[in-house]
């Protein structure tokens, strides 16, 4: 549903149709990753969010699937105020933090869904984005206009690799990208866009590392993707405290992040 608008509201709004309810990551997820997004750089600052402002237009229509707290969408609307911006998320609890933080911000609306069966019609949207979410590439192909762009922001295979060399037998596969072949991993990562009738104009990855206060909050990392299998604070606090004075440096731990991101076009 489109959250806080009448059943009216919601069937004339960007003609979405009916709208199914669905689970997702649960409410201690959602509050870690606002916490941590929130208390994170500037999201201005980063490519991924350059890339998509480059292409924004006035009167756009936007869609970022796998919104989460919608904290990407939140930025770019107030620098385009005459688009407007649909997240979707197929978690209620993500979804509830995402309606506090854009309240502020009217060219927003909110959706609960799936990523992998859109609930769109066919040519809705100018710009499809999604960062590390589960999503269909034919289904984005499907709602995206003619010539329209589609971002996704996926992690690259050395991302969180401390965190790997730690938890080696338990780590969550779906939440790492382990490539077949190391040396073509880029063009592993475009395949299913491609399948999917899209044009890649590029693939741009780049690391950088991301800094933690200490265990508790390399736990909280871990809890809120999460990364390590059936993960516990209290049992493998001396696993992470290991991994904390490995990685030290000034106090404060180093954790790697790799990214990428393809662009692509619906020719």
């Amino acid at each position: 549903m489109l959250l806080g608008k009448s059943k009216e509201t919601q069937i004339k709004w960007l003609r979405t149709g009916e709208f199914m309810n669905f689970k997702g990551d649960t409410e201690k997820q959602a509050i870690l990753r606002d916490k941590i997004i929130k208390k994170g750089k500037k999201l201005e600052r980063s490519i991924y969010f350059s890339k998509i402002l480059s292409f924004l237009k006035p009167k756009m229509r936007v869609l970022d699937i796998g919104c989460g707290t919608a904290h990407i969408i939140q930025e770019l609307a107030i620098h385009c105020k005459s688009a407007i911006f649909l997240g979707l998320d197929i978690s209620p609890a993500m979804l509830k933090i995402a309606s506090l933080n854009t309240k502020e911000v009217p060219n927003i609306r909110l959706v609960e869904g799936d990523g992998l069966e859109l609930p769109f019609p066919e040519c809705t949207f100018n710009i499809v984005m999604t960062r590390l979410a589960e999503y269909s590439p034919k289904e984005a192909y499907r709602i995206l206009k003619k010539r329209g762009i589609f971002f996704q922001y996926g992690l690259g295979p050395e991302a969180n690799k401390e965190i790997m060399e730690f938890f080696p037998n338990r780590i969550e596969k779906e939440n790492f990208f382990i490539p077949r072949n190391m040396e073509q991993w880029k063009e592993e990562a475009c395949k299913t866009i491609k399948d999917a009738d899209f044009s890649i104009i590029s693939l741009e990855d780049y690391k950088e590392y991301e800094y933690y206060q200490g265990e508790e909050e390399i736990m909280d990392l871990i809890e809120m993707v999460p990364l390590v299998k059936n993960f516990d604070r209290k049992m493998d606090r001396k696993k992470v405290k290991e991994l904390a004075e490995k990685y030290r440096e000034n106090k404060i731990v180093k954790i790697t992040w790799h990214y990428y991101i393809v662009e692509a076009i619906k020719a």
